[in-house]
């Protein structure tokens, strides 16, 4: 039994942590690293990450537990249905993440369309012919997802020259449109026109596998596909196929499942980043903070609790 409230953290900055610690006992875990089950029940908070299921049964394992934090955007690792009717908050550092994992779109989509992967190995196996890849300029960027990391990704590209059209449940900020001279489609035919395809997407039942052979098969052959949202929105045997059967170009992949193909995984066209889009500095001392300053005001019986999840 700990005297002070119990909290497992993992990924925050040090001077975060120095926070929590002078008001908590605090536990470190790495990123994707269970819990010790023997801290379960005394267990008041947690910082969680994507790779964190927190279910129900879960949830019945940490009786004393008030508040998840989760260090990322999305939520779909938990069950917040059966948070809230046990009564624990879920917050999430949203906002905060949107430049950064913008800025890795924008850095696969041009390591992906350049060939850096192949001019790099240039370097170690010695003088071979140049690898081309294709310009930005004039292409058309399909988003699919128009919220606010994808109207990040609309304004840098508009920057390289490109087209923008986008599909979405509903129409975007018109704002926004003007902004990027963005127009709306379908996704159908999102996927046939776009040179580009680039997922912002929440994980849910209808985004689950929306990346798919059908979605897949509409897409131009010269087609390239960069996912920086959840692993799970594409189908990576569908994936696989495409890019097997040179019926897509290449991808550019910052989230991907542990089963991920191999043929995927080597394929020279394809250029893969270990969920890194929010690994800047100023981006995760800002996560740091959100995720602390959460914790510290639920523990603290604040009435507000700041970055809660809607």
């Amino acid at each position: 039994m700990t005297t002070s409230p119990l909290v497992s953290v993992c990924l925050v900055s040090s001077d975060a942590l120095v926070r929590l610690r002078e008001r908590y006992t605090v536990v470190e875990r790495a990123s994707g690293v269970p819990i010790p089950d023997d801290l379960l029940p005394n267990l008041h908070a947690m910082i969680s990450t994507p790779y964190d299921q927190i279910d129900s049964a879960f949830l019945q394992r940490t009786p004393r537990m008030k508040i998840i934090a989760q260090f990322g955007t999305g939520t779909d690792n938990i069950d917040l249905e059966a948070a809230k009717a046990r009564g624990v908050t879920v917050t999430h550092t949203h906002d905060i993440v949107t430049s950064a994992t913008a800025d890795m779109t924008l850095a696969l989509m041009l390591s992906v369309t350049r060939r850096l992967n192949d001019a790099a190995r240039i370097l170690d196996e010695g003088p071979a012919a140049m690898p081309l890849g294709f310009d930005l300029t004039g292409k058309i960027l399909g988003i699919v997802g128009m919220g606010q990391i994808g109207a990040a990704v609309a304004r840098r590209a508009l920057g390289f020259g490109m087209k923008i059209r986008y599909a979405n449940r509903s129409r975007a900020n018109p704002t926004i449109e003007r902004e990027t001279t963005a127009s709306r489609l379908s996704p159908r035919d999102l996927f046939i026109a776009s040179d580009v395809i680039t997922v912002h997407c929440d994980l849910n039942a209808d985004s689950h596998h929306l990346i798919n052979s059908d979605a897949l098969d509409r897409m131009k052959d010269t087609a390239v596909l960069i996912n920086t949202s959840r692993a799970a929105v594409v189908d990576e045997v569908a994936l696989e196929h495409a890019l097997t059967q040179n019926r897509l170009w290449g991808a550019g992949l910052d989230v991907f499942s542990s089963q991920l193909p191999d043929a995927v995984r080597h394929h020279p066209r394809v250029v893969l980043t270990p969920h890194a889009g929010t690994a800047t500095q100023e981006t995760r001392m800002a996560m740091s903070n959100m995720v602390v300053d959460s914790i510290i005001a639920c523990l603290s019986g604040h009435a507000e609790i700041p970055h809660l999840k809607a």
